[in-house]
């Protein structure tokens, strides 16, 4: 008798064969030791992705979508698939290491409250990248967009956000952390449902811990696995990024902030947004540094979109979600 999946592994990869072969390869090179999958949702690639995994990991249940759906829709198909009593979301671009997934599911079976959990991610030069975060409150965007948490990151008070102050070095109950390496107990996506699909790309994890915890579920840090994380981070050159991420956090922000509280913290967010247009403007322009320019004209752009109406939460809306053009 085949014993039940205890894990089950989703992997969103949209023209990512290059970084998704060596993913999948430490992947099956550090797990064991129980019945685990993996289900690759191949969102539209035109590298060969789907042959490219047939052949070389036939292992792998492969899902071909004929469109771009974005990460949280995607993901959900996987989900829908999924056989495991924990799932694993994984970036595409991440390599496993001494057993980290192994590492991080046996923290959670021994945390019973645990509904959400990830682990230490490593940039490419083997630093820590800063994954943790606490959610948006009125005091919190306020240290953001006053840049008062650049200014003060070791402290509490204004570091409390991105969890400047936190040196990643012990297990630690979170609010959420970043989905490169996101394990969810199925029991919590049978209580809440997958994630939320007008989340396009980027905010979705912080969506879902949110809604986890209302349920009664914690968010945790394991300390005791690492993986590698080959993410670029938020670059001038990426205008999808940028307006992307801050535009996710906007619709964040009107979903779970209503009334007199919601216009207070979201007109704090767009203030930052314009703090930012300028700071990077008047720095590439006293620096000659083209790329500030840049990045503050995707600032700008993200303002004006959502000046315009866009980057509001659909309350009630459950049809599909399609990608909205960049402004």
């Amino acid at each position: 008798m085949t014993p039940p999946v205890r894990l089950s592994i989703i992997i969103v990869s949209t023209n990512e064969w290059h970084v998704l072969g060596p993913c999948l390869e430490s992947v099956y090179r550090e797990t064991s030791g129980f019945p685990f999958e993996v289900i690759v949702i191949d969102n539209a690639s035109v590298d060969g992705t789907s042959a490219h995994v047939a052949q070389e990991f036939p292992q792998v249940s492969v899902v071909c979508s004929d469109k771009n759906r974005g990460f949280a829709a995607s993901n959900n198909v996987g989900i829908g698939r999924a056989l495991g009593a924990y799932v694993l979301l994984l970036n595409p671009d991440t390599i496993i290491h001494n057993g980290a997934i192994t590492k991080t599911l046996a923290f959670m079976e021994n945390m019973p409250r645990a509904g959400v959990c990830g682990c230490i991610l490593r940039l490419k030069d083997g630093s820590i990248q800063q994954s943790l975060r606490s959610f948006p409150s009125v005091w919190n965007v306020f240290s953001e967009a006053s840049f008062l948490y650049l200014a003060f990151p070791r402290t509490r008070l204004f570091g409390q956000y991105y969890m400047s102050h936190f040196a990643y070095d012990a297990p630690l109950r979170v609010d959420w952390l970043c989905g490169a390496f996101f394990m969810i107990r199925h029991s919590v996506l049978d209580t809440i449902g997958g994630l939320d699909e007008q989340f396009f790309m980027y905010t979705e994890e912080v969506d879902f811990c949110l809604r986890a915890r209302k349920a009664g579920f914690e968010t945790w840090f394991y300390s005791g696995a690492a993986i590698t994380h080959l993410w670029g981070g938020m670059t001038a050159a990426n205008r999808r990024v940028v307006v992307w991420t801050h535009g996710s956090q906007l619709m964040f922000l009107h979903k779970h902030f209503l009334g007199i509280h919601g216009i207070i913290i979201r007109s704090l967010k767009c203030w930052g947004l314009l703090n930012r247009l300028i700071v990077r403007g008047v720095a590439g322009v006293l620096t000659g540094r083209r790329s500030r320019i840049v990045e503050a004209t995707h600032f700008g752009s993200t303002l004006k979109s959502y000046i315009q109406g866009r980057w509001r939460y659909q309350h009630g809306y459950t049809g599909p979600v399609e990608p909205w053009p960049l402004p």
